[in-house]
């Protein structure tokens, strides 16, 4: 059984625990999963239970597009996974109940398929010797945005987070301001090592790195200018 967990900001609003073979997401009461928000589409997304597939998310044409681990999907079939995040205007959706899919079982090659084949042997230890121990993984660096204009002016903001959203709203991450300026504005979306910004506002608003208006999503990279209205960042990772 599939559970979608709807939080907003990382705060779990409430649970859902699903046993339909079609879920759909959105603003009116007719869908399973209701997000009673404007930037919401009345039908946005929806999660169908496919055989030999299991769970897919798909958009339903919606306004503001719907976003998968930080991606935008389309209307095609996206498979889910047990964790995965779907987000939709500022709200999440956590995956929960999906079992991992079982790894294929080793067998023994026929003669036939082993001829051909270089076989290499794993190495004898000597007697009395260990494991050499595996050096341990580098911690993970989050990157922060120094602010050198706007409302936030000296400061350095550390992002720690998958998704981090800027906008004029009290309740976005970051708070920036000028004319035309929406909640959300943009995004900065997690994958991996690697940090992506989006613009999320409206036509007649822009979000710019270094100097260049971005529409779909832009790799940010080590000293990057991101300058929305009247803020400006540089951006450090």
């Amino acid at each position: 059984m599939i559970k979608l967990i709807l939080k907003l900001k990382d705060t779990p609003i409430e649970e859902f625990n699903l046993e339909k073979g079609l879920i759909t997401i959105g603003r009116t009461k007719e869908n399973a999963v209701v997000i009673d928000n404007i930037a919401v589409s009345r039908k946005h997304a929806q999660v169908e239970l496919k055989e030999g597939t299991g769970y897919v998310l798909s958009d339903l044409n919606s306004s503001n597009g719907t976003f998968l681990n930080g991606v935008r999907i389309d209307a095609n079939d996206h498979p889910l996974r047990d964790g995965d995040v779907i987000s939709v205007a500022k709200f999440q959706i956590q995956v929960k109940g999906l079992a991992r899919a079982p790894q294929p079982a080793l067998r023994d090659l026929p003669q036939q398929d082993v001829e051909g084949t270089m076989i290499i042997a794993a190495a004898k230890r000597r007697p009395g010797t260990e494991a050499q121990a595996t050096p341990e993984q580098k911690a993970f660096q989050w990157p922060s945005l120094s602010a050198a204009e706007g409302p936030r002016k000296g400061t350095n903001i550390k992002i720690g987070k998958d998704v981090t959203i800027l906008g004029k709203g009290s309740g976005d991450d970051i708070l920036v301001e000028g004319w035309f300026i929406s909640s959300p504005h943009a995004r900065i979306s997690r994958r991996g090592d690697r940090f992506y910004i989006s613009h999320l506002g409206g036509f007649f608003s822009n979000t710019k790195v270094n100097g260049i208006k971005i529409k779909e999503e832009h790799i940010l990279k080590n000293k990057d200018e991101i300058k929305i209205g009247n803020s400006t960042f540089i951006y450090t990772h």
